[in-house]
């Protein structure tokens, strides 16, 4: 998830000692609250607390400090026109990285199509790729699965010999083994949720009650609830944590309303985080409407727009991804293939993360990529 870490000079030492302090008054304050309103005897877990700060840290790094997630150089520049379809589910939160993608199959002088498929047809994703490998494509990359669930398709790109690549999914690739040459992603979204969990456990002194919403019906998030429940039981002995799962059917109901009831059937939760962020559409209001004015809601996978419900304090906390640095991280696991290299699956596991809260939200951004991070990708890739 984070780059590799290398020994530092002395001037990067002084430089980790003031990063150090920076992330410390991110945290302690947040701890001090927590001493404050910990659970109903007012005790804190202290060890559980200084746990989570010490997990939280990398996601509180200032932007500017962050890195691209890979740094071997390609052997050489990959071939140029090669065509790539890239198969995402029709939502405006999928729709986010159509650009990016193309961009970057434009650094390496490829042509991307993107396939908008229905995200309720089981069998959408598989005749998405029976599709492409008939157009003869050189590459398949979907955004979100799993093997199983890409079916029929997978074994038509297996049989043509068409490398698939997932933006986020379950499986581990092993090239022709299963058809699966990288799986960019493939923890980040289980590592953002462990992240605003461990938020929990800092601001409540390691005593608070949570509910995870999700939505298991998509592939990616299907494990989420199983590991997050362990997750809460190994480091956080006096917390809890229920479930709540919205069929995928239901996502564009009033999920909020679904979730303020599960809420008031347990008066002990405080805090309600969620998988991915249109889950928390209204989500605000419709706590406020249900006199549930002391619940905190944690977003993972933040938007523009939630961003800004952050700095604001209509949401006191919330993580995200980079969004435009997420599809040059794919691609390049791609270029690596297309030159005959191993992808390197341990570096392309997961992107960055940046973990934002009222107090923290950077001025004037609304996103973030690490700096120069195309410029970055074409040194990688022998095009700059």
């Amino acid at each position: 998830m984070f780059s590799t870490i290398r020994r530092s000079s002395p001037r990067g030492h002084r430089r980790g000692v003031a990063l150090a302090a920076a992330v410390l008054l991110f945290l302690v304050p947040a701890c001090s609250t927590a001493g404050t309103e910990g659970g109903s005897s007012g005790e804190t877990d202290a060890a559980a607390v200084a746990a989570a700060q010490e997990r939280l840290a990398p996601l509180v790094i200032p932007v500017s400090d962050t890195k691209i997630q890979v740094d071997t150089p390609l052997t050489q520049r990959p071939p140029a026109g090669k065509r790539v379809e890239v198969i995402r589910y029709n939502n405006s939160a999928s729709a986010v990285y159509d650009q990016p993608m193309k961009d970057a199959g434009a650094a390496l002088g490829w042509s991307v199509n993107v396939a908008a498929i229905d995200a309720t047809d089981p069998q959408s994703i598989p005749n998405a790729m029976i599709r492409a490998v008939s157009q003869k494509v050189d590459y398949i990359v979907i955004t979100s699965s799993s093997i199983q669930a890409a079916g029929a398709g997978m074994d038509a790109a297996k049989k043509a010999g068409v490398p698939v690549f997932f933006g986020a999914g379950l499986d581990e690739p092993q090239g022709e083994v299963n058809g699966l040459y990288g799986n960019t992603m493939r923890t980040t979204t289980k590592l953002a949720v462990f992240g605003l969990l461990d938020k929990m456990i800092v601001e409540s002194g390691g005593t608070g009650s949570a509910l995870l919403v999700s939505a298991p019906d998509f592939p990616i998030l299907a494990p989420i609830d199983d590991q997050a429940k362990k997750y809460v039981a190994d480091n956080c002995s006096q917390c809890t944590l229920e479930l709540l799962g919205i069929p995928a059917a239901d996502l564009g109901g009033d999920v909020a309303s679904t979730i303020a009831a599960k809420v008031r059937q347990n008066p002990d939760i405080k805090y309600v985080v969620t998988t991915f962020s249109s889950l928390a559409t209204g989500l605000a209001p419709g706590l406020k409407s249900a006199g549930l004015t002391d619940v905190s809601a944690y977003l993972t996978g933040l938007n523009e727009a939630e961003v800004e419900l952050v700095r604001n304090g209509t949401y006191p906390a919330g993580d995200l991804y980079p969004v435009n640095d997420y599809p040059w991280l794919l691609f390049d696991q791609i270029a690596r293939l297309s030159v005959g290299m191993d992808t390197l699956q341990a570096q392309h596991d997961s992107t960055g993360l940046q973990l934002w809260t009222t107090d923290s939200v950077p001025d004037g951004m609304t996103s973030w990529d690490p700096p120069n991070y195309q410029e970055k990708y074409k040194e990688l890739w022998q095009i700059s």
